[in-house]
C-alpha cells in the first residue's frame, strides 16, 4: 500500500512537471530568458588569439586558458564581478575553476560563445 501511494505521488510530480514544461511561456506573460551579469562586470573571452580575431563579445578582453594555466589572472580586484566564455564552455569552465583557486570568487562562467547573446552581449564580427 504505501509503495502505491509513493508510486502515485512520483507519477503525479513527474506529469505536473511535464504539464508546467509544455506550458511554460505560453499566454500572455512578459518572462524573458536574458540572463543578467552584475554591473560593472568584465569580460573575458578564454580561447585563442585567432578564435578572438574572428569575432568576440563586445569590449570582451582576451586571456587565454593557456595563459590563465600559466598563472596570469584578470587584471581586476579579486572580489570584481568577472565573467569567462569559450567556443564550448569547456574551457571556460576550467578558466573559472583556475581563477576561483587563485582567489577569484565573483566568477560568472557563461559557457559557449553561443551563450552570449542569453546575456545580451553584443559581438564583433
Amino acid at each position: 500500500m504505501k509503495f502505491a501511494l509513493l508510486a502515485f505521488v512520483v507519477i503525479a510530480g513527474l506529469l505536473g512537471a511535464v504539464y508546467v514544461s509544455q506550458n511554460q511561456g505560453s499566454g500572455s506573460s512578459t518572462t524573458t530568458n536574458t540572463l543578467v551579469l552584475a554591473d560593472g562586470t568584465t569580460i573575458y573571452d578564454v580561447r585563442t588569439q585567432e578564435e578572438y580575431n574572428a569575432g568576440h563579445a563586445k569590449d570582451a578582453i582576451l586571456l587565454p586558458l593557456s595563459d590563465i594555466q600559466a598563472g596570469a589572472t584578470p587584471d581586476v580586484e579579486r572580489d570584481a564581478p568577472i565573467a569567462v566564455y569559450c567556443r564550448s564552455g569547456n574551457r571556460s569552465s576550467q578558466a573559472a575553476q583556475i581563477l576561483k583557486e587563485a582567489g577569484y570568487y565573483n566568477i560568472t562562467d557563461i559557457g559557449a560563445y553561443g551563450n552570449l547573446a542569453k546575456y545580451g552581449l553584443e559581438t564583433t564580427s
